[in-house]
């Protein structure tokens, strides 16, 4: 019975994460469209994922790593952050800049 209960617990936590990776996604689309920019590979990769108190309660905090170019010759990147399902912060790279330091900001959704 044990094993059922940790076997449905991996379920979850797996079903979580691809959730959590697609609302990121979404969330790059949407600022690659509104920046102008293209979102290379139509990806994001998690960079870092940890516990956190959120609001007062215990909740997951991630970090999303992803690629865009201005122009399609190009390759920069860029990341998003997440506070449970709330984007909390990301970056893109500064348009006409060969290193492209990023601009970031802070999200209410």
């Amino acid at each position: 019975m044990a094993y059922l209960l940790v076997a449905g617990a991996v379920v979850a936590a797996w079903f979580d994460a691809l959730s959590a990776r697609e609302l990121a996604g979404a969330h790059c689309r949407n600022l690659c469209r509104d920046a102008g920019l293209q979102l290379l590979d139509q990806s994001v990769a998690l960079q870092r994922w940890r516990l956190a108190r959120i609001h007062g309660r215990l909740g997951v905090q991630r970090r999303y790593g992803f690629e865009v170019s201005f122009d399609g010759t190009d390759r920069h990147a860029g990341t998003i952050s997440f506070a449970g399902r709330v984007r909390t912060t990301y970056t893109l790279p500064l348009r006409g800049t060969a290193t492209g330091p990023a601009i970031g900001g802070d999200a209410v959704t």
